[in-house]
């Protein structure tokens, strides 16, 4: 069966056709599919036969669930209970095109329904969101740290100038911590590098939970992390998250089947008092993470203008 009877038998057949309404959704940049309540494909529009690479006759032997990515039975339950208790579905879903290529779409399911109220169709709209899907894995890589998670130095520099640029406006104050694992080389050596970045994650998801909500945290590379404390009104505040953060995050790990002691050393610095432009607070805080080292590791310190902060 070629398109045009395919798509002669669906106007003879679905009411839903009439008056010409065929004829738009024809042409309509949007997938549009109609399907019948067991899942079979009766009709499918020439845009969604292109985005799918199938004809028509390819289309009609198949349920539109079969051509769906993975997780499909839940998806399919999900959509069905939908449908039935709200009457209609949207969604992102995912579809597996002719070449194996995956294809992201937003979905809509409506049922369609005869004159005494029965179901006799369900019509699908899909719109391709492929390209954004893409685009926000770009968006990813390029803004978030592969092997943790967490923000990496680009997102970190946008964080600190908006925490420079709000604390300007409101008069308001935060801190900086430069965070370092002591003696991380020593993990390299011993347990090899996947024991290495098996540390890193395990740091990273302690230091998300030992800071608040409203705090950032990022990894600048190697074993180097920065956190950002919102809203700190003084020193003791901050003092206060540290000391947390170092009690949390201080401890045994569990690496490749071993037992390791990890400690850590943290540089601290306050804006406005230590400094006002965000490579200047990273690197007086990277400088009082260095006194922290220098004085025994395993603590950390703050930056000492005037005898004003100290190590501790």
């Amino acid at each position: 069966m070629d398109n045009a009877s395919f798509a002669q038998g669906s106007r003879a057949a679905m009411s839903w056709q009439k008056n010409g309404l065929h004829k738009v959704i024809e042409q309509i940049p949007v997938g549009v599919a109609v399907t019948l309540p067991d899942g079979k494909v009766e009709y499918a529009n020439p845009h969604l036969r292109h985005l799918l690479g199938l004809d028509a006759e390819r289309l009609q032997r198949v349920s539109l669930s079969k051509l769906r990515g993975k997780g499909t039975m839940a998806l399919e339950d999900e959509i069905r209970r939908r449908l039935l208790t709200d009457g209609s579905w949207q969604g992102e879903t995912e579809f597996v095109a002719r070449k194996g290529a995956a294809r992201h779409v937003l979905e809509s399911v409506y049922p369609l329904h005869d004159e005494h109220g029965k179901v006799t169709h369900f019509i699908h709209f899909l719109q391709d969101i492929s390209a954004l899907k893409h685009a926000e894995m770009l968006s990813g890589l390029a803004f978030y740290d592969s092997l943790t998670g967490l923000p990496n130095r680009n997102l970190l520099n946008d964080r600190l100038a908006r925490a420079v640029a709000a604390a300007q406006r409101g008069g308001g104050s935060f801190a900086v911590l430069y965070i370092d694992i002591d003696r991380f080389k020593q993990v390299n050596d011993r347990l090899g590098h996947d024991g290495g970045d098996e540390l890193l994650r395990q740091v990273a998801a302690r230091l998300q939970q030992g800071l608040r909500q409203s705090d950032t945290v990022a990894r600048l590379g190697g074993d180097e992390f920065v956190a950002i404390l919102d809203d700190v009104g003084e020193a003791q505040t901050a003092v206060k998250v540290v000391e947390k953060l170092l009690a949390a995050c201080c401890g045994d790990y569990r690496l490749r089947g071993r037992r390791r002691h990890v400690t850590f050393s943290i540089g601290v610095s306050f804006y406005p008092e230590d400094a006002r432009d965000m490579e200047a607070l990273l690197r007086c805080a990277d400088t009082a993470m260095y006194r922290a080292k220098a004085a025994g590791r395993n603590r950390y310190a703050l930056l000492e203008p005037a005898g004003r902060y100290g190590v501790a």
